[in-house]
C-alpha cells in the first residue's frame, strides 16, 4: 500500500511538503493525581518513523535533532522504526542511540517492526544498550517521588494487551505506592486496559492521525479521517477518569501524502493543576 502511490507518482510524492514537514507540538497535560514535586516534567514523544523508501535514512539526523531539541526530561519512542525491511536497521539503531534525555530514552516495538524480522530488530536495539521495554517496567525516584515507566510489546491480537500489561506491572510498585505511572504502547487500544489499572498517562502511535483528515478544524473534534474510521482513539488527547492517552500522529507515513494531519514530534509537559486543553472524554467500555 505504501509503495503504490509512490510508484504512480514516479517517486515525486515522497518529496512533497506534506511528507517532509514535521510539526513540533508542545502541550500541557494536567494529571489529577500528579504531585506538585513532579509539576513541569517534560516527556518528548516520537513514534512511527517508518524508515524505508518514503521516509529515507538520510532524514534520521533531522528527526533526532528535532527530538533532542525539546530538551525533555525523558524521551518515549513508541514503535514502527522501520517500514517494510530491516535493510535500514543499522541506520535506525545508530540514530536512536543519539537520542538523549536526563531521565532516559525508552522504546517499544510496533507492528511494522515485525514485518521482516522482529526478534532481530529487538536484539539490535538491546545489543546497542537501548532500553526496549518488552512487557517491562522501569521504576525510579525523582524529587522524592516514585515514577514508573512501563512498556508493552506490540499486541498482534487484542487479547494480548491485558497479559502484556499485567506482566509489565508485576515489575512495578503497587498503584498506591506510585506517584506517576506512564505506559508506552504502539497501539492506542492499550488505553482501555491502562485506565482500568489506573495508569496516569499512556503514549501511543500507530494511527498516523489518519494522514488524510477532512475537517475545517485541522483534525479536531468532529473531523473525519482514515484513523477515525478504523480506531477509537485516532489522534490527540483522550481522558477516561483520571487516566489520559496521547495519540501521536508520528513522523512516517502509510502512503506518501498527508492532508490536515502533519507529521509530528510532541513534547508533553505534565502539570499538577488544571490547564486549558482540547481533551476528548471517553466512557468506560468492556474492551480489554
Amino acid at each position: 500500500m505504501t509503495h503504490v502511490p509512490l510508484l504512480l507518482s514516479g517517486g515525486r510524492l515522497k518529496h512533497s511538503k506534506s511528507v517532509q514537514h514535521i510539526q513540533r507540538i508542545e502541550r500541557e497535560i494536567a494529571l489529577p493525581d500528579l504531585p506538585d514535586a513532579l509539576d513541569g516534567l517534560r516527556i518528548t514523544h516520537l513514534t512511527d518513523l517508518h524508515i524505508g523508501s518514503v521516509v529515507t535514512p538520510d532524514r534520521l539526523a533531522g528527526i533526532v535533532e528535532i527530538t533532542n531539541a525539546f530538551e525533555g526530561d525523558m524521551i518515549a519512542v513508541t514503535g514502527d522504526f522501520v517500514d517494510l525491511s530491516l535493510n535500514v536497521l543499522d541506520d535506525v539503531v545508530d540514530a536512536m542511540s543519539q537520542l538523549s534525555a536526563p531521565l532516559g530514552v525508552f522504546f517499544v516495538p510496533g507492528n511494522h517492526d515485525y514485518l521482516d524480522d522482529g526478534p532481530r530488530l529487538i536484539r539490535a536495539f538491546q545489543d546497542a544498550g537501548l532500553r526496549m521495554l518488552m512487557n517491562e517496567s522501569e521504576p525510579f525516584e525523582l524529587h522524592g517521588c516514585k515514577v514508573v515507566i512501563s512498556g508493552i510489546d506490540y499486541p498482534h491480537k487484542k487479547a494480548d494487551i491485558r497479559p502484556f500489561l499485567r506482566a509489565a506491572l508485576k515489575q512495578a510498585p503497587r498503584r498506591d505506592a506510585c506517584d506517576l505511572r506512564v505506559l508506552l504502547s504502539h497501539h492506542p487500544s492499550a488505553f482501555d486496559a491502562a485506565a482500568k489499572r489506573r495508569i496516569d498517562l499512556t503514549l501511543a502511535g500507530h494511527t498516523h492521525g489518519g494522514q488524510v483528515v477532512l475537517s475545517n478544524k485541522k483534525g479536531k473534534k468532529g473531523s473525519i479521517g482514515i484513523a477515525s474510521l478504523a480506531h477509537r482513539y485516532p489522534r490527540g488527547l483522550f481522558q477516561r477518569g483520571h487516566s489520559y492517552l496521547y495519540v501521536n500522529s508520528g513522523v512516517g507515513t502509510f502512503f506518501p501524502l498527508r492532508v490536515n494531519c502533519p507529521a509530528e514530534v510532541a513534547c508533553l509537559t505534565l502539570k499538577s493543576k488544571p490547564v486549558d486543553s482540547d481533551i476528548r472524554h471517553v466512557r468506560a467500555t468492556s474492551h480489554p
